[in-house]
């Protein structure tokens, strides 16, 4: 037998009468996410699981010594997963936003969506070979119901929140169907084509989350398509994995490479990929510059090489899962390798910083050479404007005068400078002296003023016409 388990983080492995002792379990599959939906391909040897923490599907041998990734691209919360070995076909359930019911070939090609209208949080899902239908439970819709493998001839059997409180997990068997419900914690069951007759079969179970039958009707024998010519595995170097069978015309099977791999022209080898091959070379020698404990090497060699070697196991214990009663299983935080992920933002900072020189000088070059060239043509235009432009200056001699340091004392008349009387200041004032002059009927005053702060002297000339030269001269102090 088989399991999962979300605390460790492992698939384990036991013969059914020796399950119950702990040194005769085995582990097959570690360093996992969220292990959650587990099939077995008992006819190829093959086990199939799905991790909602990577968001994906995988598939590994019998042993756990080969593993790959199939589905990697528009999981959401992959839950429980079926094989059908004899067709080829594996089918599972995503209750994310967009929860669905899909399935693919056994090898990973030809996906395709059964159920995606009227279902919200189908968990548990099985095949009924014998009659190509499948069966779900809804937890969220309390919900019991059925669909042919091509998605039609859709049923709902049961439709009740007592008996479907939180169902989970679910199986068939000859004419009933059997579920388990984590609410009342029991396991029913009711006919598998009508829904009716239900009954409890076990109760006061503690969190049943999964729910098997062993028997030779629910694993009917079939031929091991890669063993049954000459070559062994089908000739293929890794992994030897079940075709669907959708024509006469399709392949039994199909080869398979490891992670990081592809397959070469033959179709049975593997050879490393070109996107593997370029980002191992380009992040080797950062690496190498950056590695200075034996734990980095060792962790940088782990991750590069994960498809080629055993996966080891973790020396940290994670904390225990919390399973509510949403139907959503979740886990505390772990905390990744910061090693890896510090060589990896070194390289990657370097390598941007490199090719970003180039782009930028390419961009920056022209605008300084236009720049350049804008500025001395305006020099050159300048200074011929200036060389040919005329320009006339004229003198005048009003501001010549009145600016020119002269004597203290202006004289304006026709005769000599002793024309004219001096009126002294009146006491206590600050007024300046006013000197009269005659000028033929006319009198001009003249009132001199000093600026002594600034050291200069300024004029200003008043005039005033009189008629009588003694009506001037009354008017002052």
């Amino acid at each position: 037998m088989f399991w999962c388990d979300l605390y460790h983080q492992k698939i384990y492995s036991a013969y059914i009468n020796k399950a119950s002792d702990s040194s005769q379990q085995v582990t097959l599959i570690d360093s996992l996410h969220s292990p959650e939906g587990l099939a077995v391909d008992w006819v190829h040897k093959n086990i199939y699981w799905t991790d909602s923490g990577n968001k994906s599907i995988s598939v590994a041998t019998g042993d756990g010594r080969k593993r790959k990734m199939l589905i990697t691209t528009e999981l959401n919360e992959p839950r429980a997963i079926a094989v059908d070995p004899h067709q080829g076909f594996m089918y599972w359930s995503d209750w994310g936003g967009q929860a669905k019911i899909e399935k693919a070939g056994m090898n990973g090609v030809d996906r395709q969506i059964l159920v995606s209208e009227h279902i919200e949080w189908p968990n548990g899902i099985t095949l009924d070979l014998s009659n190509r239908r499948l069966y779900w439970v809804d937890s969220k819709l309390h919900l019991l119901s059925s669909v042919d493998f091509n998605g039609d001839n859709r049923k709902v059997l049961l439709s009740s929140h007592h008996h479907l409180g939180h169902p989970f997990a679910l199986t068939v068997f000859e004419d009933r169907v059997y579920w388990t419900d984590l609410e009342d914690e029991a396991i029913y069951s009711a006919n598998r084509l009508t829904g009716h007759d239900v009954a409890k079969v076990a109760e006061d179970l503690n969190n049943p989350l999964d729910l098997v039958v062993f028997h030779e009707q629910r694993q009917p024998k079939g031929p091991d398509t890669c063993n049954m010519g000459t070559l062994p595995n089908g000739g293929c170097e890794y992994l030897c994995l079940k075709a669907p069978q959708i024509t006469d015309h399709s392949p039994k099977y199909t080869c398979a490479c490891p992670d990081g791999m592809e397959l070469g022209p033959d179709m049975r080898r593997c050879a490393i990929s070109k996107s593997t091959f370029h980002s191992t070379t380009t992040t080797t020698p950062t690496t190498v510059a950056t590695t200075t404990t034996p734990s980095t090497t060792t962790t940088t060699t782990t991750t590069s090489a994960t498809t080629t070697l055993p996966p080891t196991a973790k020396t940290t214990t994670p904390a225990p899962p919390q399973t509510t009663r949403s139907g959503r299983i979740t886990e505390h935080p772990r905390t990744p390798a910061a090693t890896s992920t510090e060589t990896t933002s070194l390289s990657s900072t370097s390598q941007k910083s490199t090719s970003t020189h180039t782009p930028l000088l390419a961009a920056v070059a022209p605008n300084m050479v236009i720049g350049l060239l804008c500025t001395g043509g305006y020099l050159v235009w300048r200074n011929w404007r200036r060389k040919n432009t005329k320009s006339m200056n004229f003198d005048n001699p009003v501001y010549r005068k009145t600016t020119e340091d002269d004597d203290d004392e202006i004289h304006i008349g026709r005769q000599s400078e002793s024309i004219g009387h001096v009126y002294p200041a009146v006491s206590g004032s600050h007024s300046q002296p006013f000197i009269a002059l005659p000028l033929g009927g006319h009198t001009k005053f003249e009132k001199r003023s000093t600026n002594q702060d600034e050291g200069l002297s300024r004029n200003t000339i008043y005039l005033a016409e009189t008629i009588n030269l003694s009506n001037a001269i009354s008017g002052l102090p």
